[in-house]
């Protein structure tokens, strides 16, 4: 079985209308076996936890590989990022739902974010109580490989889970400004272990020099065209260059987590 790109981009718009979501993955199953990992399996799988509930099909956080070797958290891009602009042509997110299971999975956590947070929040804490992190005294956690906050419920939700978790060390990147500015103009505290990267190329890039004040903002994360060897030249201030890998970029830790060394650093990566 085939998902094209036009049918998946259907299902990522149906993901706030739960009936019509079930309704629209039914007429796409077929009577055939299907061999596991393919679009088939996961689509058999996902149906069935949607229409009878059960145990999650897909896990909701992940750790990394060894270019994001952190605890990580993703939803679908596009329908869950309402400040996307100029990123939507060169959106490496898009790239990943070539995974039946990643695509899946963004979608289960899709329909959390909306009505079941509650279920996100009894899975970090699972997560936490692993032989992995346990006994970990800092938890690198990414917020987001994939999508946004779509709305400022979303991030307060977020910010009170994280409070709650002081050894969750949480960073992440975001075009939804428009919603961080609002809730800090009605006076939501922000957690201390949460990190904001002010992404480039989306609609609201104009409210990033008055966000940049905030204590949780970092700086900015611009992605630009162009080699690395020429990048520096379109700055007139000191850069840093994203090198790829997450886990090791610096001595000092990851940057884009680090609101102390690296903050007001502008932050440098090249599309790719």
């Amino acid at each position: 079985m085939k998902l094209s790109n036009k049918i998946k981009n259907k299902i990522a718009r149906l993901s706030f209308e739960p009936v019509q979501l079930l309704k629209y993955l039914k007429t796409l199953q077929t009577n055939k076996k299907h061999k596991t990992g393919t679009n088939g399996y996961y689509l058999n799988k996902f149906v069935t936890w949607l229409e009878h509930g059960g145990k999650l099909p897909f896990k909701v956080f992940k750790v990394g590989n060894k270019k994001l070797p952190f605890l990580t958290f993703s939803s679908l891009p596009v329908v869950n990022c309402p400040g996307a602009l100029e990123c939507l042509v060169y959106c490496y997110s898009l790239k990943g739902w070539r995974y039946p299971a990643v695509f899946f999975g963004q979608l289960q956590n899709t329909l959390l974010m909306q009505n079941n947070f509650n279920l996100i929040e009894l899975e970090l804490e699972k997560m936490l109580k692993t032989k992995k992190f346990k006994n970990a005294q800092k938890i690198d956690f990414r917020l987001y490989v994939d999508g946004d906050f779509k709305t400022t419920e979303d991030i307060k939700n977020w910010m009170k889970l994280l409070r709650k978790n002081p050894v969750v060390n949480a960073y992440g990147y975001s075009k939804s400004l428009n919603l961080f500015s609002d809730l800090n103009e009605a006076g939501f505290k922000f957690p201390l272990n949460y990190v904001l990267n002010l992404s480039n190329g989306g609609k609201f890039d104009f409210m990033k020099k008055a966000l940049s004040k905030l204590s949780f903002v970092r700086g900015n994360f611009t992605a630009v065209t162009g080699k690395i060897s020429e990048i520096r030249k379109q700055f007139k201030k000191k850069i840093f260059i994203c090198p790829g890998d997450c886990g090791s970029c610096t001595s000092a830790g990851h940057a884009c987590g680090n609101n102390t060394i690296f903050r007001d650093m502008e932050i440098v990566i090249p599309i790719h």
